[in-house]
């Protein structure tokens, strides 16, 4: 069993852990650990690696895994974490907001997403926020109606990684 105190860097977000990750990738060097988000939260846990070793991963409180996270690197092995990826609604909002529902429209889609206590992600004009099931996309096409006009809600599946200070607890 390996065991992990730290992690090394990031592949997303680190220039040459990424370069060294494409060279190992490339060479097959390269093993995982799946988790899902909630797992990502955990200071303590125990994992078996695509390549099946046994990994217990031990960080200091408050720490959180992210997607592309380097938990070890050696000349000869790399091991990543992988988030899985999970349902989430997708909340685009339209170009065509007029000056008067400026504030209407954002406050509405906050206080709603917020009463439901769900972290989110942001990009450009989109909202993401995870889901549990598909029925949800139709629940917020009626919550938000009268705001449809503005509006474009479907569904995604994809790797979510709540913005920094909304990853509030969920319900």
């Amino acid at each position: 069993m390996i065991t992990i105190n730290s992690i090394s860097g990031n592949i997303h977000h680190d220039e040459s852990v990424r370069k060294s990750y494409e060279d190992m990738s490339s060479r097959s060097l390269c093993e995982s650990i799946r988790i899902n988000r909630m797992e990502a939260q955990r200071v303590r846990m125990r994992k078996r690696s695509s390549n099946g070793t046994d990994i217990a991963i031990t960080l200091t409180p408050g720490s959180k895994l992210r997607h592309g996270d380097v938990l070890m690197i050696e000349s000869d092995r790399m091991v990543i974490v992988e988030l899985e990826p999970e349902n989430v609604a997708v909340i685009q909002v339209k170009d065509n907001i007029h000056e008067h529902d400026a504030i209407q429209i954002p406050a509405a889609i906050g206080h709603a997403i917020g009463n439901l206590h769900r972290p989110i992600k942001l990009d450009g004009r989109k909202i993401y926020f995870p889901i549990q099931a598909d029925s949800e996309i139709e629940m917020f096409k009626k919550m938000f109606g009268r705001l449809l006009d503005h509006l474009e809600i479907t569904q995604a599946k994809m790797v979510f990684e709540p913005e920094e200070g909304t990853d509030v607890h969920e319900h």
